[in-house]
């Protein structure tokens, strides 16, 4: 009876390690692709020309029963950033899995520059396997948290990166990373929200 009860034991405490583990693992992969998510969009947000507008509906309607309409910057704006995350996970084949020789931290890069100069890679992995595992991370990270996503990104920050993945969605927090809580602030609000509707 006692070496039945001790088997048990033992493997609780082993399922319980492996768990830990994996939970760790999950841990700094999701927190790896919730940086490539923001940097791909600070980056996307940055190509848009500023002139570029959208017409929206706004909901208050005028004494004539009619919609006013009003321009918003493109960038930033709530159409924007949908369109951004529906193309997002797709983006994850450009990543690959690279370890710090001395920590043993995993982290997510570009195997190939954006404007298609050579990137010099090292210490970095790349499979389908890891192609894959990027992707589903993506889609589960947009799946929960795309309201959230978008809201961090609607408005300029000093660090949307630090803002996104810590205080918003909490994906990286106890990162290593220093972080300073006045990131959280805006550096200047956007153009009025986008939460009217689509463009005409």
């Amino acid at each position: 009876m006692e070496s039945a009860t001790q088997l048990c034991l033992v493997v609780l405490f082993v399922t319980t390690f492996v768990n830990e583990a994996l939970g760790a693992k999950d841990k700094e992969l999701y927190c790896g692709v919730c940086h490539v998510i923001a940097d791909e969009l600070q980056w996307e947000i940055s190509q848009v020309d500023p002139r570029k507008t959208l017409e929206v509906e706004s909901f208050r309607v005028d004494p004539r029963g009619n919609q006013n309409t009003k321009k918003i910057q493109y960038a930033r704006s709530e159409t924007h950033l949908i369109e951004q995350l529906d193309n997002m996970c797709e983006k994850m084949n450009s990543y690959a899995e690279s370890t710090d020789p001395n920590t043993g931290k995993k982290s997510y890069i570009r195997t190939s520059s954006r404007s298609g100069e050579a990137v010099t890679l090292s210490n970095v992995a790349i499979s389908g396997d890891i192609a894959q595992k990027l992707k589903h991370a993506c889609e589960s990270i947009i799946e929960d948290y795309d309201d959230d996503i978008i809201a961090s990104f609607k408005t300029e920050r000093k660090d949307p990166k630090k803002y996104m993945c810590r205080t918003t969605t909490g994906l990286c927090i106890g990162d290593d990373d220093e972080y300073d809580d006045s990131d959280d602030e805006t550096e200047s609000d956007n153009e009025p929200t986008e939460t009217e509707h689509d463009e005409l």
